[in-house]
Order: structure tokens, then sequence, then C-alpha cells
């Protein structure tokens, strides 16, 4: 097993992680409500492990490498991204709970690990990122016990990383200063999803017209 390998994707998937994106504003969107947080931490980390396992054996490469496969993909993605968005914005904009996503009575993990899955297998940016990284750091010469140990480092990663954030933004402390702020973040999110959604449409157009 090549340890050398999984402390090195381990450490650029961590910073990854971090990094403010759809995933982010996702868990931001449902830090009032801790079990559908929670569901939404699982739901993305199996969207994770989703990517981890089409790169890990050649099927995003397939996919990209196919233009109509992958502009569906991309649109795919732009439309969910862009309900998304307007959900958030309509928050933003009225006291009521955004059409579209789960109120706080409606909180359920199972809700929150739907729209924590769609949203990351559905951005095509996840796609490209973990083709960009596999596929540059992974040779054909990596063994499958080291493949296996990287889908499963990449899940737990990224399992824990959002469980945690899970926990702390609807701890009570942090719930204070959100509830405050939830209008402007609803808005910040929405903007941030209707972005990454201009932003693939801008890409599939540009391809189209190349």
């Amino acid at each position: 097993m090549n340890l050398s390998l999984l402390v090195t994707i381990g450490l650029i998937h961590l910073v990854a992680l971090a990094s403010p994106g759809p995933d982010i504003a996702l868990m931001l969107r449902f830090a009032t409500q801790r079990r559908a947080a929670l569901g939404a931490a699982f739901g993305i980390a199996a969207g994770i492990l989703v990517h981890s396992i089409l790169s890990l054996t050649g099927i995003s490469l397939l996919i990209q490498g196919h233009p109509l496969l992958f502009t569906l993909v991309r649109l795919a993605g732009a439309v969910y991204m862009g309900w998304l968005g307007w959900g958030a914005l309509q928050a933003a904009l009225t006291p009521a709970a955004a059409p579209g996503m789960p109120t706080a009575a409606g909180g359920l993990p199972g809700n929150g690990f739907w729209y924590g899955f769609n949203t990351n297998l559905f951005n095509p940016k996840a796609l490209v990122f973990f083709i960009g990284l596999l596929a540059a750091l992974v040779g054909p010469e990596v063994n499958w016990l080291t493949r296996t140990a990287l889908v499963a480092e990449l899940f737990l990663l990224s399992l824990i990383w959002f469980v945690l954030l899970a926990y702390w933004l609807s701890s009570s402390r942090v719930q204070a200063g959100l509830q405050a702020w939830s209008r402007s973040i609803n808005g910040l999110c929405g903007l941030l999803f209707c972005g990454v959604a201009g932003s693939i449409l801008w890409l599939v157009i540009k391809a189209e017209f190349a």
C-alpha cells in the first residue's frame, strides 16, 4: 500500500473540503436543523464516495470524453444548482421558509441526505476535481488495495469533516449568531448556487461555440 500517496491525496482533499463551495453553503442552509444537517453530511460524503469510485475506475474520464454525455451532466448540475439558488434567494427575501427546502419541522435526516447527495453528485466541478486529482496522482501502477484505501479515505475524511461541521453549526452558541444573519446567509448561499449554475452554463455555451 502506498502510504505517501494516501497522505498526499488526503491533505489535498482536506483543503478542498474546507474551501467555500456548494457543499458548505448547503450545510449553512441546514444549520438550524441538526438532524437534517447530519443527513446532509452523510449525503455529501456519499456523493464524494461515488465520485471517487467513478474516477478511480475510469468511468469519469469516459463521461468527460463523451461530449454529449458530459454536456448533459453539466446541464443537469446547472439546473439543480439554480433551483437550490432560487430557493435560497426566496428565503432571503421573505421570512417564510424557502420553497423546495425542508422546514425546521421537516428537517429529517433523509431529507438532508438527498439534498447533500444530489448537491455533490450533480456538481460537475466536483467531477472534474476528482478526475484531475486522482488522474494526476494515481497512475496505472497503483494497485487495487491502495485504490480501495483511497476511496475509503476520501469518504471517511468527508464524513468526519461534514459531521463535525453539522454539530458545530447547529450548536447553540453558533446558532445565536446565525439566526441574526439568517436572511443574509440565505442570500449569499443563493448567490453562490446561482453563480455556480451560471458558470456551468457559460462553460457549456463556450464549449458548444468554440
